[in-house]
């Protein structure tokens, strides 16, 4: 990604012309959001080496993080259609109001992830 913005940072409309920039920016951004909207996957893998991930947290609107990254809000990791590499990851539940929930999970294939956790509002 920073690559990404490296290259958009050094090409301007003043040293190309507006219309190739044009073209390379729309390649660039579409890369981008196509691999943003995967859907589904926490981490990629190949297909037999993902295993279902879901969380159940007593705040819908928490949001959920697999190595550092976003993966989404509780509310829809409660469904089907999530995955998780297997192998090692850390996972956090976190919202603004409430002290954040770790876990650290290692789910073989074929293992299934589900992660409960209680987040705590923080103290006033």
């Amino acid at each position: 990604m920073k690559r990404i913005l490296l290259v958009i940072g050094l090409l301007s409309p003043q040293a190309i012309s507006s219309s190739i920039f044009a073209s390379i920016f729309a390649s660039i951004l579409a890369s981008v959001l196509a691999a943003a909207l995967v859907p589904g996957c926490a981490t990629l893998g190949s297909p037999k080496d993902v295993v279902p991930f879901h969380v159940q947290v007593n705040v819908p609107d928490a949001t959920i993080w697999v190595d550092d990254q976003l993966v989404g809000s509780a509310k829809a990791l409660e469904k089907d259609g999530t995955f998780l590499r297997a192998g090692f990851h850390r996972v956090e539940v976190r919202h603004p109001d409430y002290y954040s929930y770790f876990a650290e999970v290692t789910p073989k294939p074929g293992e299934p992830v589900l992660i409960q956790a209680q987040l705590h509002a923080l103290l006033q």
